[in-house]
């Protein structure tokens, strides 16, 4: 390995991670106004996305795998979304869907 050089998968997974702490901040405080079954389903759907971006940096996983555990995450996020559009309301859980899968989607093509 080249010294100073820092793999851009690393880089780039902490990227995600922030970005996807960012989504978690600005969704959070409608679902706290839902109680805390919500609020628990909220961060389970997160970590299931930070569990996604840890497989993504994990160079031994084959593609394959990380492809399918793409296919279950969108699945799961949409899942969600669609469940929790009728308190919150479709615009809000649409965008929620959009920033999630914007994160999946470059974490894929990293």
């Amino acid at each position: 390995m080249i010294e100073g050089f820092v793999p851009a998968v690393y880089w780039g997974g902490a990227d995600f991670r922030r970005l996807l702490k960012d989504i978690e901040g600005r969704y959070s405080g409608a679902f706290n106004e839902l109680g805390p079954g919500a609020v628990q389903h909220f961060k389970h759907i997160f970590d299931c996305v930070d569990s996604f971006l840890d497989l993504q940096a994990d160079p031994k996983i084959d593609f394959r795998v990380k492809l399918m555990d793409y296919a279950k995450v969108g699945e799961d996020v949409l899942e969600f979304c669609r469940y929790y559009a009728s308190w919150l309301g479709n615009p809000l859980m649409e965008r929620l869907k959009h920033e999630i899968y914007e994160v999946l989607d470059q974490a894929v093509s990293w």
